[in-house]
């Protein structure tokens, strides 16, 4: 059996530009974040992260979280687009909540220092938090999940144990949670690794699992294949390369979703999405912070593209 037999015939893409994507960047203007949210629904994204419900004064990137809801509210439900916003204490939640959004996203460190970094607590005292939200939040009529954080390796703890992360995917399955991800966060994952994680904790859990993958040293789309071989069924990725966690020294940005989708499609992946409107998006995204764009594809199109 070949790679290509082994993949999935369809995977679900979740753009994080506007949330992961822009969080540790100086602030856009909400027209701006319209503006890339509307290039990336033109591109064929029906899911993604839209914004965080955290400190303003902490991430001030993202101050506008209310505003740019009521922004795309509209847009959103005319084109059947799901948006996700982070949230980290009851506040978010209310914050979330009375904002219109019902897809709420939940991240624990599964590294204790990492954590503490993060969040300013430890996991199990995160993971108590999370219970808590959790159970209001579905009272609420909302969809929660989680994402770990540090799952494939911690800054300050370096290997993580996979059977710790499916510890975490465990209890927070058991508190409501509606999927798993499974986060990168400073792209320090190899396939044989990812492979490894991700098919143990299929293993465990009965919810879909989806990877966050950042491309720190160049692994990013063979983790995504390699997770996609054992039973992940969405990738998180951003326009032009955009976002990293200002938690996490040296982590770079995300894996290019217009690479990643290239690359998928070529090998007989369905991602419903546009390469060509993707890097277009990718251009809107990384004028609006001054970036240049931080893919292949972006720079050097598509493979065959004149053919």
């Amino acid at each position: 059996m070949t790679v290509a037999d082994r993949l999935p015939a369809v995977v679900q893409l979740r753009d994080v530009s506007l949330r992961d994507g822009l969080q540790d960047e100086v602030p856009i203007a909400t027209e701006a974040k319209v503006a890339i949210f509307e290039a990336l629904v033109a591109a064929g994204i029906r899911d993604l992260e839209l914004t965080s419900f955290v400190r303003p004064d902490r991430v001030p990137a993202l101050a506008d979280a209310e505003t740019l809801c009521r922004a795309t509210a509209a847009p959103a439900e005319q084109a059947g687009v799901t948006r996700w916003g982070l949230v980290l204490n009851p506040r978010g939640v209310e914050r979330a909540l009375a904002a219109g959004l019902t897809h709420l996203q939940y991240v624990v460190s599964v590294s204790d220092t990492h954590s503490r970094h993060n969040a300013g607590v430890g996991t199990d005292d995160a993971l108590d938090e999370f219970e808590r939200i959790a159970a209001t939040a579905i009272d609420a009529g909302a969809v929660v999940e989680m994402t770990i954080a540090t799952a494939m390796g911690c800054p300050f703890e370096h290997r993580v144990d996979p059977a710790r992360v499916s510890g975490v995917a465990c209890r927070a399955v058991d508190a409501g949670a509606s999927s798993i991800g499974l986060a990168d966060t400073i792209g320090v994952a190899v396939p044989t690794e990812v492979s490894v994680l991700v098919g143990l904790v299929r293993s465990t859990i009965d919810v879909p699992i989806g990877v966050h993958l950042h491309d720190t040293r160049g692994l990013a789309i063979a983790n995504a294949i390699a997770a996609l071989e054992h039973g992940a069924v969405r990738l998180d990725a951003s326009v032009g390369g955009l976002g990293g966690c200002p938690f996490a020294p040296n982590a770079s940005g995300n894996v290019p979703i217009e690479d990643l989708a290239h690359a998928l499609g070529e090998m007989g992946v369905d991602s419903a999405v546009s390469v060509d409107r993707l890097i277009e998006a990718a251009r809107t995204a990384c004028d609006a912070v001054g970036r240049p764009i931080g893919s292949h594809i972006g720079l050097a199109g598509p493979r065959f593209a004149d053919m």
